[in-house]
């Protein structure tokens, strides 16, 4: 099925379309007699006039088919609606455009169409006059022609309707004008006569019986003003809820309601007809300042003789944006009146006379809180204000009403001042001068209390000049830069020692003159560690002195977001030059001695195996105790060693990974297996679900099983007793991922961050009472960044651990 697409014109002819004022209409005789003929004419059993609207085609008349409208996006119409002649389908089950409709294959199983368009006066092509049979069929010259000129008829119907309706419509709106105009002739009357008004000329235009005028607070009805007969029960500031009234009809539509029947209306089972039993509503809202205030709503117990028009529903909108700026001008008149009573500080006006003198012509009761003294004191002279100035700012106080005077500038000025028995304060003053007939100056203006917000501005300053020592005297390198462009802004001291670079030269560079290519996939992620969490690093690489040379940093850094400006990436660069040579140090002596006891400790654990094993006999129970207690410590010292060996060789990149396809499936089973002993005797169960048992990866067999064993064994270790440790598998983001979830207690918080460094274990009693080095989590990390994998964790303290390794899939053949 092919769907019609949409005719060029297509905002305009369905513009053209709702002029009509045809759509969703009752039935009229003047388009039914033409599909009668239509389908005595052309002995067909279906002749609609059809209607395309946006959405839908709908039927303004219809013969021999009950629907109203059907989808337009299956519709025949559609497609006659393109062109500018007759649309003829002789066989649908031949036409690939129709062959699977659903009008086609289903009711009324249309095997021929033909359409003619109807047009508006403008030349729009709004729908057809069709018929449709449920055989194939052809219509010969003189058919089409009488098809066409029934389809000019119904235009004729149609545009001289909607001449008709647009020449009274045009009348009733100058009407609604007018009458809207005159509730503006009275400009000087209170609210309430105007809303009186406004009511009256509603009820009369609407010919109902009841004006409200509500205010809606959360979900609570309150009539604010009304006009009804002398019956009724209303009263102002009645409230009722929201839910028993017909404004919340209105509400839940999000527009105008009219119901000129509510007991023929689909509204007829709503609580709040059982209630009120009106049987004539209508509304509109009433908003302003962005939000809704209430509704202007009119009715009748009694139904409404006619039904309403669009010009009616037009009325009420109109009203109701009018009744809107009434009471916004009015609540905004209401507010200046509040704050100009309450308003923290003075407001004044301030006059320099031409001989000198000066006074405040007005002045509210703030004054008493800036001055300590009342407006009376400063009517004739206005000394007693100059008194209460700091003496400090007395001077530059006179000397900025000069310059506002001379040049009639807006004066503005920040001083102290004091009222009586109180410490002096803040206050920040702000007036427009106006030159007077007579030669005097007025100033129209306040003085505010800002004594917090200058005491924190002027802390504030104090903060930056101490965080300027620092940035200036800090031995760690700060660097700020913008993080759009990537433009130094500023850089201290310790930064420019590192570099050789001087300040100018510093802040001429762009980030590539001192950061190697090598780590532009670093940079990446710290540009995106910024993007989503405001942060990034820490993290190590190198930076380039002037003299081209090297020397490893320490790098990290926050984003600083700022009002109106592009936000700024605060750094810190700490040269690691010192702490790399003091690891290599401890390394090589690690390694020294990890190798000078090897040799010995590997002796005298065989030694002790063999004591503890009774091959020179039996000992004495204290003995056997005594040598059992050596020989797990000798064996815990060896496991240690083992581990230093290896975390240096890899570190160092001395161990040699033998890389091969390989099932994963196999190596997690030989893991589970080797642990299985040590789950016994801790009391845990090991379960292992392997849901992708065919998957194969390039790894080193002995190196994966050998991290995937420092999981387990930490599982285990950290499970208590009858507990279960799970090993899944599955496929995440395009790679093999090992779980092993463990229900113990958890990774303090804390802890987190150090979880893969050397020799980390949580500082708790019962943690490290559970023995282990503190390597095997390193050890595992860096055997996976090795076979290019990755290792990770999510654990909620309390409840449990999940830690994974991530590999990636050979789907290769070999």
């Amino acid at each position: 099925m092919k769907t019609p697409e949409s005719p060029f014109n297509e905002a305009v002819r369905l513009l053209a379309l709702k002029r009509t004022h045809l759509l969703d209409t009752p039935r009229e005789e003047r388009f039914d007699r033409f599909t009668r003929m239509d389908k005595l004419a052309f002995g067909v059993p279906i002749a609609l006039v059809s209607l395309v609207d946006d959405k839908r085609q709908w039927f303004k008349s219809s013969q021999g088919l009950d629907a109203r409208e059907t989808p337009r996006d299956m519709s025949f119409c559609g497609h006659a609606i393109l062109i500018d002649r007759l649309f003829i389908v002789e066989d649908t089950l031949e036409d690939p455009r129709f062959a699977d409709n659903p009008l086609v294959t289903g009711p009324p199983h249309i095997r021929f169409y033909a359409g003619a368009q109807l047009r508006s006066h403008e030349g729009y092509n709004l729908g057809t006059l069709c018929i449709i049979d449920t055989r194939p069929r052809s219509l010969d010259h003189d058919q089409r022609a009488l098809l066409e000129e029934l389809a000019r008829c119904v235009d004729e119907e149609i545009n001289d309707f909607e001449a008709n309706k647009s020449r009274q419509e045009q009348i009733e709106k100058t009407r609604i004008l007018s009458a809207l105009n005159n509730l503006t002739v009275d400009a000087s009357a209170p609210l309430e006569r105007k809303i009186d008004m406004a009511l009256d000329l509603g009820r009369h235009h609407l010919e109902l019986e009841t004006g409200i005028v509500s205010e809606i607070t959360s979900d609570v009805y309150t009539v604010r003003w009304f006009r009804a007969p002398d019956d009724s029960p209303l009263e102002a500031d009645l409230s009722l809820p929201l839910e028993q009234t017909y404004c919340t009809l209105m509400l839940k539509k999000g527009d105008h309601l009219a119901i000129s029947h509510m007991g023929d209306s689909r509204y007829r089972h709503q609580p709040c007809y059982a209630q009120m039993g009106l049987e004539s509503y209508i509304a509109a809202p009433i908003e302003f300042d962005g939000k809704l205030f209430g509704t202007l709503n009119f009715s009748s117990v009694s139904p409404r003789p006619r039904p309403f028009t669009d010009l009616d529903r037009l009325f009420i909108v109109w009203l109701a944006q009018w009744m809107a700026a009434l009471l916004q001008q009015y609540s905004h008149e209401d507010t200046l009146r509040k704050l100009s009573e309450n308003v923290p500080g003075m407001l004044y006006q301030y006059q320099v006379l031409p001989d000198g003198g000066s006074r405040f012509l007005y002045s509210s009761d703030g004054i008493r809180d800036i001055y300590g003294i009342s407006p009376e004191a400063v009517k004739e002279d206005a000394g007693a204000a100059f008194n209460a100035i700091h003496p400090h700012d007395i001077d530059h106080v006179v000397a900025s009403i000069n310059r506002s005077e001379e040049s009639l500038a807006i004066w503005e000025s920040e001083f102290r001042a004091k009222a009586q028995d109180r410490n002096w304060i803040w206050v920040e003053g702000r007036a427009t001068p106006e030159r007077r007939p007579d030669g005097s100056i007025i100033w129209h203006g306040f003085v505010a209390n800002i004594d917090e917000k200058k005491r924190s501005q002027l802390a504030l300053v104090e903060r930056e000049q101490l965080l300027r020592t620092f940035f200036e005297l800090s031995p760690i390198g700060i660097l700020l830069t913008d993080f759009r462009s990537g433009q130094n802004h500023d850089v201290n001291t310790a930064l420019l020692e590192y570099s050789g670079y001087s300040h100018s030269e510093f802040l001429a560079l762009n980030y590539w003159s001192a950061t190697p290519e090598d780590y532009v996939e670093q940079t990446q992620q710290a540009i995106t560690d910024l993007k989503e969490h405001g942060r990034f690093g820490p993290m190590e690489q190198e930076f380039i002195r002037k003299d081209g040379s090297r020397f490893p940093i320490l790098l990290q850094g926050v984003l600083v977001e700022r009002v109106g400006s592009e936000p700024l990436v605060w750094s810190l660069v700490e040269d690691i030059s010192e702490r790399r040579k003091v690891d290599r140090m401890k390394n090589e002596f690690i390694s020294t001695v990890s190798h000078e006891l090897r040799t010995p400790l590997t002796s005298i654990s065989g030694s002790l195996g063999l004591i503890a094993g009774g091959v020179f006999g039996p000992l004495p129970d204290k003995v056997k105790a005594m040598v059992a207690i050596a020989a797990r410590n000798s064996d815990q010292l060896r496991h240690l060693i083992d581990d230093l060996l290896d975390i240096e060789k890899l570190v160092s990149g001395q161990m040699d990974m033998q890389m091969r396809k390989q099932n994963i499936g196999i190596v997690i089973q030989d893991s589970v297996d080797r642990l299985t002993t040590y789950a016994v005797d801790r009391q845990v169960s090991l379960r292992f679900e392997n849901h992708h048992p065919w998957v194969n990866a390039v790894i080193d067999t002995l190196r994966l099983g050998q991290a995937l064993d420092n999981l387990l064994s930490n599982a285990i270790k950290f499970s208590p007793p009858e507990a279960e440790v799970v090993i899944l598998t599955h496929l995440h983001d395009g790679l093999f991922r090992i779980e092993v979830t463990d229900y113990g207690t958890g990774i303090p918080e804390t802890f987190r961050p150090r979880i893969f460094e050397k020799f980390a274990q949580a500082d708790s009693s019962d943690t490290r009472g559970r023995g282990g080095t503190g390597l095997g989590l390193a050890i595992t990390r860096e055997i996976m960044s090795q076979m290019g994998g990755d290792v990770g964790f999510k654990s909620t303290e309390g409840y449990g651990s999940t830690f994974w390794l991530d590999i990636k899939p050979d789907e290769s053949d070999g």
